[in-house]
């Protein structure tokens, strides 16, 4: 058995306790807030099951004090708290979208009731949660697919490096990430821009996300530098030709956004085909074997669905498709996330929405961009929490918690994160009207997911990014295997959307991990733990600064008052850790 500081690992014993059930939820309430912050400011959604293997499993200890510490105890938890960050993803990178298209177009369209949004929210996630329950038994248990977060999550669990230490690290890092945070808001909120190469058409801002950075580092040096090369071939090459040509900056700058939106959702269109075509018998095959009494309750939660859709102005025929196209969608998340660490879940949602917009124009009837954007959310929600619970299956077979245990206890989380979703989303659109779809806030799927419902303005460009990234995808595929994946084309897709302002520090976080993968492996987890740190201080600084700022203080006002609350949990984590992880010097030794 494995321990730390005399705590010891208990295995054998049920991981489904009320304290796991609480850290869980109060975990997943944490990871809602501050990924909903993170998911427009930043653009991406990074796996939070790092970070709630490090947090629970931290509490947990401080809690056991010296007693043995129930290694299944702490993945119950953590799987609980991941659903709200996945929760997160799938309103945040959607629902946005409606403002968007209403700053845009001139559009009217009405924003969902929260109440109802987070019904159908919770749903989606149940329905997530029970149709991943099949698939865990072909993907995970059968095929054994690699599950890179989950993996990474186990061996933490095993090597018992989910101390009460790292516990006030994080903390430690993640309230001077938030008085950073705050500080840069203040002085700061727009960034920094270079006035004088915008008369050649180069414009460039420089944004101090340390956030920016820790998403770069986790993310890896793939991805990060496909998103750099992708915002230096944009906004370094192709606008100031644009510019030279005669267009004016703006012009220049949107048909620049409206290719690499072209790239993303084109590289996204051929990974769903390269990849489904060859597997189609594997992915799907697990749906049709019923196994336990799962499938008993696949046709209540579909009722239920296809009733949250109606209530919510979705056509029940539309409603019907979407419920169909959820249990096909989920299959293909799980298999991707469990082979490729990938769930682009607003893709999902976005190809089967516009696969109903398809029947619905060709049938002659009826179906509003409001209810498009119900069904994209739906199926976005449902997509992230399937992909996710393959982590945490995986996760529980290394480790031997109970499967069950991981399964009712994100039937409970999800229930929590998609009740409370809506209401975050109100208080951020709230707290930060004048900054959303700017480039401090770009909330860049959020714009794919619009553009794609409503229409994108330059469609010629558009469907040119589009070939490019299908084909540079295909390409990825067919090349030898030593020049596979040279360039990830999502990201470069993105970068390409973006702009440097985000590139820069993603770029950044990308250097120091390939710097620690070379020369300092052994410190690539510690890496990790301050990327994790710095991301949800950062996000939850920003996310409790908005909602102060909609209470009535101004927003200056409402950061000092957080920027003291941060810098005493700073002193308090600096108190606790001496006095608990430093040793005396013992006498006569």
């Amino acid at each position: 058995m494995v321990g730390d500081r005399g705590n010891k690992f208990n295995d054998g014993n049920p991981g489904f306790t009320l304290r796991a059930v609480i850290i869980a939820i109060g975990l997943a309430m944490f990871l809602l807030m501050s990924t909903s912050y993170i998911a427009v400011k930043l653009g991406a959604a990074p796996w939070p099951i790092i970070f709630s293997v490090i947090v629970s499993g931290g509490i947990i200890k401080v809690l056991s004090g010296k007693k043995f510490v129930n290694v299944h105890e702490i993945n119950v938890a953590q799987a609980g708290a991941s659903i709200g960050g996945l929760v997160a993803a799938g309103i945040m990178f959607t629902i946005p979208g409606i403002i968007y298209l209403n700053q845009t177009q001139k559009l009217n369209i009405s924003l969902p009731d929260p109440w109802l949004l987070g019904i159908l929210a919770a749903i989606a996630g149940l329905l997530g949660v029970m149709l991943s329950v099949p698939l865990k038994y072909t993907f995970v248990d059968e095929e054994q697919l690699p599950y890179p977060s989950g993996t990474a999550g186990a061996e933490l669990l095993k090597l018992g490096k989910t101390g009460g230490r790292q516990l006030f690290i994080i903390i430690f890092i993640g309230a001077g990430a938030g008085i950073f945070a705050l500080l840069r808001d203040v002085y700061f909120p727009s960034g920094m821009q270079i006035a004088t190469l915008t008369s050649i058409g180069i414009f460039l801002t420089f944004l101090p996300l340390p956030l920016a950075i820790g998403g770069g580092y986790i993310l890896g040096p793939r991805p990060g530098i496909s998103w750099f090369i992708g915002a230096c071939a944009g906004w370094i090459i192709l606008v100031p030709i644009l510019f030279h040509e005669g267009f004016n900056a703006d012009e220049a700058r949107e048909l620049t956004q409206n290719l690499g939106m072209g790239v993303v959702l084109g590289a996204g269109v051929s990974f769903f085909v390269v990849y489904i075509v060859p597997r189609i018998k594997k992915i799907f095959l697990p749906l049709f074997q019923v196994r336990e009494s799962w499938s008993r309750l696949f046709p209540w939660l579909a009722v239920l669905s296809i009733f949250a859709l109606v209530l919510l102005d979705v056509p029940i025929p539309a409603a019907l498709l979407a419920v169909i196209g959820v249990w096909i969608m989920v299959a293909v998340a799980a298999r991707m996330t469990g082979e490729t660490n990938i769930d682009p879940l607003e893709q999902f949602g976005i190809f089967i929405g516009l696969i109903i917009a398809i029947v619905y124009k060709y049938t002659s009837l009826q179906l509003t961009m409001f209810a498009l954007f119900m069904i994209v959310t739906f199926i976005s929600v449902a997509c992230a929490i399937a992909g996710d619970a393959g982590h945490d299956y995986k996760s529980a077979s290394l480790v031997g918690t109970r499967f069950f245990d991981i399964v009712k206890i994100d039937l409970i989380t999800v229930i929590f994160a998609g009740l409370a979703a809506p209401f975050v989303f109100k208080i951020i659109y709230q707290g930060f009207a004048q900054q959303l779809f700017t480039p401090a806030m770009p909330a860049p799927q959020a714009q794919l997911v619009a553009s794609s419902i409503f229409g994108f303005k330059y469609p010629g460009i558009f469907i040119t990014g589009f070939v490019i990234g299908f084909l540079g995808e295909l390409a990825n595929i067919l090349l030898p295997h030593k020049l596979k994946n040279l360039l990830l084309w999502m990201p470069l897709g993105i970068g390409l959307f973006l702009g440097m302002g985000l590139a820069i520090p993603i770029f950044l976080g990308a250097i120091i991990r390939i710097y620690l993968d070379r020369r300092h492996s052994g410190s690539v987890h510690t890496g990790l733990l301050v990327a994790a740190g710095v991301m949800g201080g950062e996000g939850i600084a920003g996310f409790s600064a908005g909602a102060i700022t909609i209470s009535g203080l101004t927003f200056v006002a409402g950061a000092k008052y957080l920027m003291v609350l941060f810098v005493l949990i700073l002193l308090i984590s600096v108190i606790f850790y001496v006095s608990k992880f430093t040793k005396s010097p013992r006498k006569g030794g």
